[in-house]
């Protein structure tokens, strides 16, 4: 794919991820580009992706081997881009580095997920305590008041309210483009088979009616769940206490009874100084969500 991108304009930087590493990915037309925040459904959306590319809602989808984490730094380079690039069939890959951390090529499709700031904090929550390999990422307080303070906070690691806003305004700053798609999490639990059709009809895939059925199916969360050595990146590897508990409850409010009023008024003041009324309002609840 001979095409510049729009370059990179930033360099993101953490305990596990360096966004630099994008300079060795060469793109293919047709590339699939997922980018969210950590625990907004990125897996769901990649396990989707992997069943529409396959056409087979029984495909062994692996994606943290083949549809990698670009970023990530505990895996070597040149051997994660020679699996990519030993790929035959269309490829995806993920990120959660924001837009002006990446290269943004038009020949391929980007797709982006979100879901509610407080729930994506007690989500990683739990996706730390289900951890069995230390990576160098922080523990967190055992008082969900004290670490949800500290979710505040954080400003520059993919963990924190300001990382989440960083990427959704990058996100915001790239629309309106017709390769690139913006979902949320509340919605496809809503309406789950309508996520499917859209992801579909923004990759440019068609399937029979019967397939697309059968991929929504295998799509559902007790599906995944009970799939997990399919579906949960890097099953197998004694990365998880449980390759099944990657999937938590795919509920949303987990912060209820948990947090204070202080908790909650210190969230409310740096949402609405990060964001727009309407803004604010599609971050935490989408479109489904809000009506």
């Amino acid at each position: 794919m001979s095409a510049n991108p729009e370059p990179a304009l930033r360099i993101y930087t953490d305990a596990i991820s360096d966004s630099s590493r994008w300079d060795a990915f060469l793109p293919r037309a047709g590339d699939i580009v997922v980018s969210t925040p950590p625990k907004s459904g990125t897996t769901w959306t990649q396990g989707i992706l992997a069943m529409l590319i396959a056409g087979d809602p029984e495909v062994d989808a692996q994606t943290s081997m083949k549809s990698p984490w670009i970023d990530i730094n505990i895996r070597d380079l040149g051997e994660v881009m020679a699996r990519l690039e030993a790929q035959e069939h269309r490829r995806q890959v993920k990120t959660h580095t924001p837009f002006d951390g990446i290269p943004f090529w038009q020949q391929i499709r980007y797709v982006t997920v979100y879901r509610h700031p407080i729930d994506v904090h007690f989500s990683y929550r739990r996706h730390l305590a289900n951890m069995a390999r230390d990576v160098g990422q922080a523990p967190l307080s055992d008082n969900p008041s004290d670490s949800f303070r500290e979710f505040l906070a954080e400003d520059v690691n993919h963990e924190g309210l300001g990382s989440i806003l960083d990427h959704y305004r990058c996100t915001l700053a790239r629309e309106p483009r017709e390769n690139l798609i913006r979902l949320h999490y509340a919605d496809m639990l809503c309406d789950l088979p309508g996520a499917v059709a859209s992801l579909a009809a923004h990759v440019g895939i068609a399937l029979p009616a019967e397939v697309m059925a059968a991929v929504t199916e295998a799509a559902t969360f007790a599906s995944m769940k009970a799939n997990a050595a399919r579906f949960t990146p890097s099953a197998g590897q004694g990365f998880w206490k449980a390759d099944a508990g990657f999937f938590d409850s795919a509920t949303s409010r987990k912060w209820e009874g948990l947090l204070t009023d202080d908790d909650l008024a210190a969230y409310d003041a740096k949402m609405s100084a990060g964001l727009t009324v309407e803004e604010r309002g599609w971050l935490e609840w989408g479109d489904a969500g809000r009506g």
